[in-house]
């Protein structure tokens, strides 16, 4: 009982101690404030990008577990972010990703075993009141089951279905990239639960090992930027820069002050690269700059000319 007491204790202050580094510093790749200082600086850039190239063409900032807000319990474990949705989507977020417990049919939001008090609708309803007012823009969302299902009478793929049915074009539903003019005001459906029929989760060139050491993490973060830069176009990257080590008392938050810095450092070297395509980059805790790199990777070429 006693060393559970020390533990705890040791978890409690190294919340502490990264919530009071971040307010010292932060904002370039890792922040924990509450709202983007630059909410609106691209809430429309999509805008820019030609209609006629393929969805998985461009560079896109992502969140890791977008609507985990909450810790509940879990001393730092299980929140991921601290912009709501709707701000992450106006600082220039366009990939989230979304946890849904499978409650009583219905999709409530989930990290882990910890509520995160919102439901799968009010997400989409966010999505769509953001879409309706940037329509040059268009949401990647990956949906997936978490935690466990409790007191159904249908399955998840069954109860999404039911959740989407009177949204009428707000949904790309189809394993095919689309070109950007296809998607644009829509939600792009990414497949985590296998029976969606959206992009498939496992066609899709995958860098997630979230119980990596910071090391390795780092090795393979540069690793998988580095191929998406050598291969088609066509073909979907993801890397995910968010990870945890709970025996090392390492939170979501303290792992993105490392790692985002990671990101951050090799995205500061493609400046001078006529035309990177990274694909979909996916963080905790990001900050503006980190999001202003990754979004601006997709007009270098223009400014090099």
């Amino acid at each position: 009982m006693h060393r559970i007491q020390i533990t705890l204790v040791a978890a409690l202050l190294a919340v502490i101690g990264v919530t009071l580094a971040d307010e010292k510093g932060g904002g370039t790749s890792f922040t924990g404030r509450p709202r983007s200082v630059t909410i609106d600086k691209y809430s429309n850039w999509m805008s820019r990008l030609p209609n006629t190239m393929l969805l998985s063409r461009f560079s896109l900032p992502g969140t890791h577990d977008s609507c985990a807000l909450h810790d509940g319990l879990s001393f730092g474990f299980a929140k991921c972010q601290t912009w709501k949705l709707g701000d992450q989507l106006k600082a220039g977020i366009r990939f989230i990703d979304i946890r849904c417990r499978h409650v009583r049919d219905n999709l409530l939001i989930y990290h882990g075993i910890i509520d995160q008090r919102t439901t799968f609708k009010e997400v989409r309803d966010v999505c769509r009141e953001f879409l309706k007012q940037h329509p040059s823009e268009c949401i990647v969302m990956s949906v997936k089951e978490e935690s466990t299902a409790e007191g159904n009478s249908r399955s998840f793929s069954e109860t999404f279905a039911d959740a989407i049915r009177d949204d009428g074009q707000l949904w790309y539903v189809n394993r095919k990239t689309p070109p950007l003019s296809s998607v644009r005001s829509r939600i792009v459906l990414v497949d985590r639960v296998g029976t969606l029929n959206g992009l498939k989760w496992g066609e899709i060139e995958l860098q997630d090992r979230f119980n990596a050491t910071l090391e390795l993490k780092s090795k393979l973060m540069r690793s998988h930027f580095e191929k998406a830069l050598n291969t088609s176009d066509a073909r979907w990257f993801i890397n995910f820069c968010s990870g945890t080590l709970p025996r090392s008392l390492m939170t979501p938050r303290r792992y993105a002050l490392r790692s985002n810095e990671v990101a951050l450092e090799f995205l500061r070297q493609l400046d001078r690269n006529a035309s990177p395509r990274l694909g979909i980059i996916v963080m905790d805790f990001p900050g503006e700059e980190l999001i202003e790199r990754i979004v601006e990777l997709n007009f270098v070429h223009d400014k090099a000319n």
